[in-house]
């Protein structure tokens, strides 16, 4: 009887009030539900009065699915998240039987929610909501009809169920499609789109560019889509006020007034500007006498007399606006039918709850997404489960830094706010609402903000449940962004994203629409990392400067320097809440005329001056004014001066020769000397700047970055200073991994890692943990520890932190102990690139041996991936003859792979290569040695023993050269080395005769042998036989 549900009677279905009558025939017929009750039955000791079990379905692969309804009042613990856990309670219940998941619907009378709940009886996970909204006569509801026919003809299994409701599903194919809106208005524009040739996308000129739109972009491609981003952006945001009701009533407005407009060819200057700039971005007073000036059809101002004014600046004009901007007609209609087929929630899902739909969390990553050249600049969109991670932690920590409440009672309060707030001593409750109201909160590269966000989302829930029944969520909101929120990105069009998310945080919680706030001065774009400029700090900008005569010298008085620091702080504080825009100029004015006669008063060099005075200080790529645009974070009154929390998931780009200017700025301040050391990536300038610039006395740094902060070399400054430093409170860590579900960012084959360090000093015999989790989920894994001591004991030159299980690290120091042989691994000879003009096919040259030539115990010419190159030898020597490698291909040396899997068992992969080869730079070698046999040295190289200790302590899929560098080879006997050396060279020859012989048994001669040599006992060897 499921066919019998068209695609009309579904949304027939959906569009009207909920009918329990009807409700039981949809579920007897398109469920197939054999077991429902002969009417509801009243759910006792509910949560809620209005609960009732209806009955329960079985799938085709065999789960149990409960059937609800309940209904719910305003207000009421049923429509509000924090109490799902509550009315998951009631599902189990010993007179039905236990259920696997549960169909909800819940029933507020003006609309009505469809859930599917599951993980239901997992102590672990946290039950997961899957919602669609129905009930509005407006709606369409595409997607669960689309969903539903799914499941009509797939049938109703468990799986199935799940995909119906999947968001994640929602999420990619909105991306997909918007992304492809958004290239047509680049396309028209510069002739240009992003087409994907095989697993990449390029930029390919597809048509002619538009020459009066481009000159009017002054060509500027860059320009371009930082405009198309923003109309789109403004457009999306009016979707979610048209969710609210408050765009002329319509909750299909914005498709119903172009499809009625009589300015389609010309719709973005004669009806979308006059929207964003004459009304929402003016007063009403004002409205008339603006269309006047602009010469806008003033018709139009009656139709939309009854949208309100919102401030806030998303809809202010910009220069990008002034020029005409004219698209063919069919570009808005296209992009208003794929708007109209969504449903725009007007809530932030998280990841235990969410409603299938278009969310500002989506909207935050389909931005992100677009963001400039975002990979290249190693910026990866983080996933929500793992931003809600950071943010709990991060507040578990502040609070109990802050607080007397037991750890166990914050983590519990932090977790589950509702359940938690119970086991608060009400004594205590107001110096916890205390510490949630004056915390300090940043992000310095908040991308499209989704750690503000979240952390905004995480103290409101600690807030309402302390505010009791009577607050004001949007009220709460307003003042959380205004006084806890703060951010800085370089890239302008993150700015602008962030802010709009904020912005629609306020929106979806008022009940009628007031003006939104300014946040030019709390999400602002600058250079996160540089407070200088020509080496000039600009960091006392705020200080008063007098002179002692008698001395000559500077001093800075602290009266005079309040007395700055509070009209700044003054100053930027009105400009918040102002929602006058002749105030809002002035306002701006008089902060930009107060910082630039203190630029005048520290007596700069003329020139430096002139060119800064030239550099927009409140908006700039060049630098950031953290003392003065922060002020009241750096000038507290509780002389914690600094933020509370410092979090985020800093860019890992590595600084090249394109960064020259910068990176001088940066080597001169002494802060960064900890971040330099081998590459300059800027994650390692990120984590400096947090914790000796940033944070405050006991301040929490929570970031995600590379692994390789874990045991890289080039990291050992950072590491060390954190060490002997800071508090680490906890380390995550995500190892690469092959499956793309298991990743933290899916798009790219990156181990990562998230630290959860407190600016404060500790004991060396502190313990922190250290998690080696196989999934994002964090679902499996090991868990580990070390204090300072162990850390020194295991590695006193680089600090490595390795990933041992605590009953590993007595293995690894009795192997380190018996360390009497320094290797020296050097990178192959020949650079694939610097060096290709030299490669060719003459097989009468000598061959190049790559990384994938390199088996254990052997060499191979057939390659699995690429070509065999030959070296044009004599034009090499004759350019390359004096450099401190090319005679090494003269050596029988130990060649390995430079580069291998991060999850494979065996993770080096070394042969003795004879003379006449030369090496591809993706290998490594060793060249023979005086102290020890070459073969014998392969032997334990290859060895169970060493290729676990390198797994220990590896942190990617690179074999470095210093980490070859600390292998801890023994001093060994001539005896010894021989016998070893004998079996090593069996090894090989059976392996040169056919590569596929079984040489195992040889091989475990050997690693007998290699125990031997570090007198390992019978439970070190299972260790490592693991």
């Amino acid at each position: 009887m499921a066919a019998t549900y068209t695609p009309d009677i579904l949304r027939k279905l959906f569009q009207s009030s909920f009918n329990l009558t009807q409700w039981y025939t949809f579920l007897q017929y398109f469920f197939n539900a054999t077991e429902l009750k002969e009417g509801p039955e009243k759910i006792i000791g509910s949560t809620s009065n209005n609960g009732y079990y209806l009955g329960n379905i079985d799938t085709t692969d065999s789960y149990r699915i409960g059937l609800f309804h309940y209904n719910i009042t305003k207000g009421s613990v049923a429509n509000r998240r924090v109490g799902l856990r509550n009315l998951v309670k009631s599902f189990i219940n010993p007179t039905w039987g236990e259920f696997d998941a549960a169909l909800v619907v819940f029933d507020s009378g003006d609309h009505w929610r469809l859930s599917f709940i599951c993980d239901i009886k997992g102590e672990a996970t946290s039950p997961k909501r899957y919602t669609y909204v129905f009930g509005s006569d407006d709606l369409l509801y595409r997607t669960p009809i689309e969903r539903f026919n799914f499941l009509k003809k797939k049938g109703i299994s468990f799986e199935n169920l799940k995909t119906a409701f999947s968001v994640e599903a929602l999420s990619d194919e909105f991306f997909d499609r918007y992304r492809e809106q958004y290239a047509d208005f680049i396309q028209y524009i510069t002739g240009k789109r992003f087409v994907k040739v095989g697993s990449k996308w390029e930029e390919k000129r597809l048509s002619e560019p538009n020459a009066a739109l481009m000159g009017a972009f002054d060509y500027n491609e860059k320009k371009i889509r930082d405009y198309v981003k923003k109309m789109m952006g403004r457009i999306t945001f009016l979707h979610f006020l048209q969710r609210k009701g408050w765009m002329c009533g319509d909750l299909n407005y914005m498709q119903n007034m172009f499809e009625n407009s009589l300015y389609k060819n010309d719709y973005l200057d004669s009806v979308l500007e006059p929207l964003f700039f004459g009304i929402l971005n003016t007063k009403p007073a004002e409205r008339e006498a603006l269309f006047a000036d602009y010469d806008w059809d003033k018709s139009l101002l009656n139709e939309w007399k009854d949208i309100p004014y919102l401030n806030g600046g998303l809809f202010e004009r910009d220069k990008e606006d002034e020029p005409e901007s004219r698209f063919p007609a069919d570009y808005f209609k296209r992009l208003f039918q794929f708007f109209s087929e969504y449903n725009f929630t007007i809530d932030e899902n998280d990841p235990n709850d969410a409603e299938v739909g278009v969310d500002p969390e989506m909207l935050g990553k389909i931005f992100e997404n677009l963001l400039e050249d975002n990979k290249d600049k190693g910026a990866f969109y983080t996933p929500k489960e793992i931003v809600r991670y950071m943010c709990q932690e991060s507040l578990i920590a502040y609070l109990e830094t802050n607080t007397s409440i037991a750890k166990d009672k914050i983590r519990q309060f932090v977790l589950s706010p509702e359940e938690g707030v119970k086991d608060i001593p009400e004594n205590k409750k107001p110096k916890l609402l205390s510490a949630l109201e004056n915390v300090k909160i940043c992000d310095p590269a908040i991308g499209s903000g989704a750690f503000p966000m979240g952390l905004l989302n995480e103290l409101l829930h600690c807030r309402e449940v302390l505010s009791g029944d009577h607050y004001d969520r949007a009220e709460i909101k307003k003042s959380i962004i205004q006084n806890n929120i703060y951010g800085v990105d370089i890239e302008k069009g993150a700015v602008d994203i962030a802010r709009l998310r904020f912005w629609l945080s306020i929106v979806v919680d008022e009940e009628t629409p007031s003006p939104l706030p300014n946040l030019d001065y709390k999400i602002m774009q600058g250079n996160s990392l540089i407070e200088s400029f020509i080496g000039v700090d600009l960091s006392k900008l705020t200080y008063e400067k007098e002179y002692k005569k008698d001395k000559g010298e500077i001093s800075l008085f602290d009266d005079e320097k309040n007395r700055l620091q509070k009209t700044v702080s003054h100053l930027l504080s009105s400009y918040y809440s102002c929602n006058d825009h002749n105030r809002k100029v002035k306002l701006q004015q008089e902060i930009s005329d107060t910082i630039n006669k203190q630029l005048e008063a520290q007596a700069y060099d003329p020139t430096i001056l002139a060119r800064l005075k030239d550099i927009n200080l409140a908006e700039n790529n060049k630098f950031f004014l953290w003392h003065i645009w922060f002020s009241d974070v750096f000038n507290r009154d509780d002389d914690k001066n600094g933020f509370d929390i410092v979090i985020g998931n800093p860019p890992y780009f590595l600084y090249q020769e394109s960064h020259v200017g910068e990176i001088a700025d940066l080597r001169s301040d002494k802060d960064y000397t900890i971040a330099f050391g081998g590459k300059l990536n800027a994650y390692k300038l990120f984590i400096a700047n947090a914790v000796k610039k940033l944070l405050s006395t006991n301040g929490i740094n929570c970031f995600i970055f590379q692994n390789s902060f874990l045991g890289d070399r080039q990291a050992a400054n950072l590491r060390k200073y954190i060490l002997k430093n800071d508090k680490i409170i906890k380390i995550d860590s995500f190892p690469e991994r092959d499956s793309k579900k298991k990743r933290v960012f899916e798009s790219v084959k990156m181990s990562v890692c998230i630290s959860l360090i407190q600016n404060t000093k500790v004991d060396s015999d502190y313990v922190f943990p250290v998690f080696v989790w196989d999934d994002k989920h964090k679902s499996s894994g090991l868990s580990t520890s070390f204090s300072l001591n162990d850390i020194i004991a295991i590695d006193n030159i680089d600090y490595t932190i390795p990933r041992l299980r605590p009953e590993y690290k007595t293995t690894v120091i009795k192997l380190l102990k018996k360390k009497g042989i320094s290797l020296k691994c050097i990178e192959g000879e020949l650079n694939v690139t610097f060096h290709k003009k030299f490669f060719g096919s003459n097989i009468s040259n000598p061959v190049i041996l790559k990384g994938a030539s390199i088996q254990r115990y052997y060499y191979t010419h057939q390659m699995s991936q690429g070509q065999i190159d030959y070296l044009e030898e004599e034009k090499y020597l004759l350019e390359y003859g004096n450099t401190e490698k090319s005679a090494h291909h003269k050596y029988e040396r130990i060649a390995m792979q430079g580069m291998t899997g991060a999850n494979d068992k065996i993770r080096l992969v070394m042969s003795i290569v004879p003379q006449g080869y030369y090496l591809a730079n993706s290998c490594n070698y060793i060249l023979p040695s005086h102290l020890i046999d070459l073969y014998c040295l392969l032997g334990f190289l290859n060895s169970k023993t060493i290729n676990w200790f390198f797994r220990c302590f590896s942190t990617n899929s690179n074999v470095n050269g210093y980490e070859v560098d600390n292998f801890p080879i023994p001093q060994l006997s001539p005896n010894a080395q021989a016998t070893i050396s004998e079996l090593v060279k069996k090894v090989i020859d059976a392996k040169r005769t056919n590569s596929s012989t079984d040489t195992s048994a040889i091989e475990k001669q050997i690693d007998e042998l290699v125990y031997q040599a570090y007198e390992l006992s019978k439970d070190d060897i299972k260790i490592i036989e693991q």
